[in-house]
This record gives structure tokens, C-alpha cells and sequence, in this order.
């Protein structure tokens, strides 16, 4: 085996290794009118997605071990299209979160989600360009409907972003720094 190869191996496992920790923080979230798309568990307790899935006061939320809880409505910016979700479920973590302000483009993320056509999906891509001051990230990744709410993740495991919509050739992720500020901004905390 050459050494090339031995590269695309090792990168593969690592990027299998961390999407499989990721499915842990990646629910399915389940509104009215048959509208479905995907959260992120940012702690134990609250579940961040997009403003566009959350369209009713209650969802139902479910885990990737299969376990189901409703998510009821705690907070939702429709022009940052953020929401957050309170549930009460015995988790055992939620998402490592990163800065997305120090992305160089060329990084290479994962997006993960729910999509329409399998559960619990992952495709790969690179940072498009760096952030900057901006609240959205753009990636050559490709998104399809489901992927919605669920996490962007740099190859270390830790949340970047949460994947938003398509623009162009490129996903568009709200940066994890935009949320923090949108959780402090509806005295969201943690401890709450």
C-alpha cells in the first residue's frame, strides 16, 4: 500500500469517526403541516435549528437512538433564521462548539443532517472563504432539504455552524458565534 493511499484511508476513518460522534447531537425535527428538518443538540436540554423549520409552538424532536420528546418553542429569529427548541430527554452531552471567526478557507467541514431521502446523512466540503464579521459561512458542501438546523463541523468534532440553506453552488451555515449572541440575546444559558 502506498503512501497516498494509506493518507486517503486514514482521512476517511477520521471523517467517518467524527460524523459518527456528530449523529449523538443531530435530531430530526418534525413541525406542522409535514415539514421536517434537522437540530442540533447545543446542550443537553436545547436544541437549536432554523427559524424555517420551527414553525409551530410545539415539535416533535427525535434522537438518533430513536427515542421521541416534543421541543417546544423557546426563542426564534426569523431574519438570522435561528430557533431553539426546550426538551426534556435524558441526554448524556451536546455539541463541543467552536468559533467560526478563525476559519481559513480551504478547511475542510461536515455538514450533517436529516434529509428527505435517508436519515442521519453527512456530506464533506471546504470553507468557501473566511467569515470575517459575518453571521453566515458559506461551504462548497452540498446541502439538500433535511439538512436544515442540523450542525456544521470542522474534522476536530466541534460545531462551526448550523446549516441554513443553499446559495448558488455553495451551503450557506449560521456561525456558531451567531448563535451564542442570539441565545444571550433570549437569556438562554446553560444553567437556565
Amino acid at each position: 500500500m502506498n503512501r497516498n493511499t494509506q493518507l486517503g484511508i486514514s482521512l476517511s476513518e477520521a471523517v467517518s469517526s467524527v460524523a459518527a460522534g456528530m449523529r449523538e447531537i443531530t435530531v430530526k425535527v418534525s413541525g406542522s403541516k409535514g415539514r421536517h428538518g434537522s437540530g442540533t443538540v447545543w446542550w443537553p436540554g436545547l436544541i437549536v435549528t432554523n427559524a424555517h423549520v420551527a414553525n409551530s409552538q410545539v415539535h416533535d424532536v427525535e434522537f438518533e437512538a430513536g427515542m421521541k420528546v416534543p421541543g417546544w418553542l423557546v426563542a426564534r429569529d426569523c431574519d438570522l433564521d435561528l430557533a431553539a427548541l426546550a426538551v426534556s430527554a435524558p441526554l448524556a452531552r451536546g455539541a463541543a462548539i467552536r468559533s467560526a471567526s478563525h476559519l481559513r478557507a480551504g478547511e475542510m467541514v461536515l455538514a450533517l443532517g436529516n434529509p428527505f431521502d435517508g436519515r442521519g446523512s453527512v456530506t464533506a466540503g471546504i470553507v468557501h472563504c473566511p467569515v470575517g464579521n459575518s453571521p453566515r459561512l458559506l461551504a462548497d458542501i452540498r446541502l439538500a432539504p433535511g439538512y436544515s438546523g442540523g450542525p456544521l463541523v470542522e474534522t476536530g468534532g466541534s460545531v462551526i455552524g448550523i446549516n441554513s440553506m443553499i446559495v448558488g453552488p455553495l451551503g450557506c451555515a449560521i456561525t456558531s458565534d451567531a448563535v451564542e449572541e442570539f441565545l444571550s440575546r433570549f437569556h438562554l444559558s446553560e444553567a437556565a
